[in-house]
């Protein structure tokens, strides 16, 4: 069965945060709840972002596009481990991710933010400084 989403209208979890459920109106004006488990919903939350950036570079013809979240605020915590950090990034509008950060990739990020250079971990300076950042969110 192929669901066309009109408008998300609600979401929220069920079962003591083991599923989550996206409720939405499909585009014949039908009422329609889609229930994921968390491992599920942990996938699409990985995949969403890259499909996003791949929509958007098709849209715009551009292979540097990128979609982009607009930072709001960030916090920096101490792990429970105590190896490294968890950084958290937020939007305005609520969206929010925590990474991990290893304490070797912390230092790397210190020499970075210190020196002002752009840099990637696993890729080239140069895509960096050709890239044409969008925002359409």
């Amino acid at each position: 069965m192929k669901i066309c989403s009109a408008r998300l209208t609600t979401c929220g979890i069920l079962q003591d945060g083991h599923s989550l459920h996206l409720n939405l109106v499909d585009d014949k004006g039908a009422d329609v709840s889609l229930e994921l488990p968390f491992d599920q919903a942990q996938a699409i939350a990985m995949t969403l972002p890259s499909l996003l950036t791949r929509a958007l570079r098709a849209v715009t013809g551009k292979t540097s596009s990128r979609y982009v979240f607009p930072l709001d605020n960030w916090t920096v915590e101490q792990s429970n481990d105590c190896n490294g950090l968890l950084l958290t990034l937020a939007t305005a509008d609520g969206f929010q991710v925590s990474f991990g950060i290893p304490a070797e990739v912390c230092k790397g990020l210190g020499v970075l933010l210190a020196t002002g250079s752009p840099a990637r971990a696993n890729g080239s300076d140069d895509e960096l400084e050709t890239a044409s950042l969008v925002v359409l969110n």
